[in-house]
């Protein structure tokens, strides 16, 4: 071990270059002053991330648990303000978006624990007509929210529709008018929101623009290949391009369609059949089928959806990592229903599927299963993208450092790197 000590410092800058895991990179700067003193931001090799799954919570519990693809190991931190008991948990750009029984909403940063507040959902134009004790389905940032301009743009009500606030200057939600359409997903992608809604069509939301309130059609799936066995479109960035995703297949079903059965006799006999993935050519209106992704793997869930260089043998190339997004799935009381059953990962090429993180069953939990995929961002801060994609199991660990507020939004910068490295060190040490 002393001779691990004692070696030359541009013989560890070599050693840290050659480290293309964050969570590896983090453990090198731990061993001691002399491998933390080249295990700085210049000398990390920027490669993507593999995605880390933030696990589904079973009980109430303020422990949330993380699946590292690339370990193949469960990771726990402690994270009480992301307890389903008092409040559901969307994700993007690395953090998660709660909102709380009492219709509160906050931006929360799964590893420092920082919160940030966001307008509370009263001002949203069509709360009173919300039936579910969740109105936000989905929720994008526009940036991180240490930058001057991040804006979040949500899917949400019983129609949802859109709306947007600008972090630390509005103290209420704006809804994008449109007419009667569903929204399925939404994404921000060079510099603008795009939302796809149940037609297929793809729509502009230039929030800076003119018309802030005003949702722009600029490209629409062809109408024979959307038919009513898509249950969900999603909208992907893959190298600088757009995508738009199809998911095919069935929902809840009665055991029996020949006959008339009540709800208690109905079984939940759904699942995904296929994909078919379009890049949307934006200046022109045009779509183009994509059958092969190359070296890159989607991931998709309804939360947000997002693309990964298969650059670890824990990623496979040309496949669609998927989770379980028949809503219906989740309600209910005991393990004879639950969501968590459809996920798994579908071979573009073949078309083939293959089981995914299965083993523990399913989940009431109607939010579904977030995955985090960190990135290291300028100033060698912790940043990432969240999204809901399939796992479930029991989760925990974590700070007690807390702020709220829009105002504290450049607090964020500001935050003390050690305290967010830390906590990462802490995560890769617990496993499971």
């Amino acid at each position: 071990m002393g001779i691990m000590l004692d070696l030359p410092h541009d013989l560890l800058v070599y050693i840290a270059e050659k480290v293309d895991l964050f969570e590896d990179f983090v453990a090198l700067g731990g061993v001691c002053k002399a491998w933390r003193s080249a295990a700085t931001e210049e000398n990390f090799s920027r490669r993507p991330q593999i995605p880390w799954l933030m696990l589904a919570q079973r009980e109430d519990s303020d422990v949330r648990g993380f699946y590292s693809l690339s370990k193949g190991m469960i990771r726990t931190v402690t994270l009480p303000e992301a307890n389903e008991k008092r409040c559901r948990c969307l994700a993007s750009e690395g953090w998660l978006i709660t909102a709380e029984s009492d219709w509160s909403m906050n931006l929360l940063h799964p590893l420092s624990r920082l919160q940030i507040t966001l307008p509370h959902t009263s001002t949203l134009k069509d709360h009173d007509s919300v039936i579910y004790d969740l109105c936000i389905w989905k929720a994008v940032l526009s940036s991180s929210p240490s930058s001057s301009d991040c804006t979040v743009m949500i899917i949400q009500g019983c129609l949802l529709k859109l709306a947007f606030c600008k972090l630390g200057i509005d103290n209420a939600w704006t809804t994008i008018e449109t007419k009667l359409s569903m929204y399925f997903d939404v994404i921000h992608f060079n510099g603008n929101f795009y939302a796809v809604d149940g037609h297929g069509r793809v729509l502009l939301c230039d929030v800076e623009g003119a018309n802030p309130t005003i949702a722009e059609v600029v490209a629409k799936l062809p109408s024979e290949l959307h038919t009513r066995t898509i249950e969900k479109l999603y909208l992907v960035e893959s190298s600088g391009k757009l995508l738009v995703v199809s998911r095919k297949g069935v929902c809840v079903r009665p055991v029996d369609e020949t006959r008339d059965v009540d709800e208690d006799d109905c079984e939940l006999t759904y699942g995904t059949t296929s994909f078919q993935v379009f890049e949307v050519d934006l200046s022109n209106d045009g779509w183009t089928e994509v059958k092969n992704l190359g070296n890159r793997a989607l991931f998709l869930g309804h939360n947000s959806s997002f693309s990964v260089e298969a650059s670890h043998e824990s990623v496979k190339a040309n496949c669609i990592y998927f989770a379980d997004d028949c809503l219906e799935s989740y309600y209910g009381e005991d393990d004879s229903v639950g969501g968590g059953k459809d996920m798994g990962i579908y071979n573009l090429r073949d078309g083939s599927f293959t089981p995914h993180f299965t083993e523990n069953g399913t989940t009431n939990d109607i939010m579904g299963h977030p995955l985090l995929d960190y990135v290291v961002d300028e100033k060698f801060r912790i940043d990432g993208n969240l999204v809901d994609i399939g796992g479930t199991g029991d989760a925990h660990g974590g700070h007690d450092h807390h702020q709220r507020g829009s105002e504290d939004a450049q607090n964020v910068q500001e935050q003390p790197i050690s305290s967010v490295e830390q906590s990462v060190a802490d995560l890769i040490t617990q496993e499971v």
